[in-house]
């Protein structure tokens, strides 16, 4: 268990929304208290064919790759930033996106200031979906930086419901606001952390003649040994 840097927690992982309207953009980054999330699933649809040899009865095959959806939920601040964000998102598929509104409770209006018979205006993808990158993180030995074990790019992700917040008088727990995506692909990226913590691996060590040769030694290059000693 040490040498692969010991075991994984579920409470160490980072979420990050990447871009706007469509686009990919590394410097417009959404990383907000992200409390819940999952590393997708991976599956295949199959089909299924008689078997070719007696006895063999039917034999299942893939054909399709499967990408289901994925839920995220987010810690509220006293701003509502993560139900803020997802609402605009949301209202991008449709272009209806939130009013900004008065910053007094009197100020509040009583009757939508948008038309009771408006339609829906159903936006080109490129315009909402956003790539999502969650990553698994493991904390570093003595207060050293997270260490990303793997990452999931959710690509073309969209938000098709943001579910309902509870509210409840009395009441002590933090608000919270949970989404659900849908997204087309996902690329996986693999990172060995081990490496970050014990270094690479050492070469085995030699014995017999190969310690006794001098590096340098011409007669070292003649086994094959390169131009470093083993050790």
């Amino acid at each position: 268990m040490n040498a692969n840097g010991g075991m994984s927690l579920a409470n160490s992982f980072l979420v990050q929304i990447i871009g706007d309207n469509g686009t990919p953009d590394e410097n417009n980054i959404f990383e907000f208290l992200c409390d819940e999330a999952q590393l997708p699933n991976i599956q295949a649809a199959t089909g299924t064919i008689e078997g070719r040899y007696v006895g063999e009865g039917q034999v299942n095959y893939p054909h399709t790759r499967v990408f289901t959806e994925v839920q995220l939920g987010f810690q509220c601040d006293a701003n509502m930033t993560p139900l803020k964000y997802l609402n605009t998102w949301y209202g991008d598929i449709f272009r209806e996106p939130p009013i900004e509104n008065a910053q007094t409770l009197d100020a509040i209006p009583s009757v939508s200031p948008l038309a009771p018979n408006r339609s829906n205006k159903l936006q080109l993808p490129k315009s909402y979906c956003r790539t999502v990158k969650i990553t698994k993180t493991e904390i570093g030995p003595e207060d050293a930086p997270l260490r990303p074990s793997v990452t999931y790019l959710l690509e073309r992700a969209w938000p098709f419901a943001i579910d309902a917040v509870p509210l409840q008088f009395g009441s002590t727990l933090l608000t919270k606001v949970t989404c659900q995506l849908y997204y087309t692909r996902h690329t996986i990226l693999h990172n060995d952390i081990s490496q970050s913590i014990f270094g690479p691996p050492k070469k085995p060590k030699l014995s017999g003649i190969f310690n006794e040769l001098d590096p340098d030694d011409p007669a070292y290059a003649n086994f094959g040994l390169g131009s470093g000693r083993g050790g």
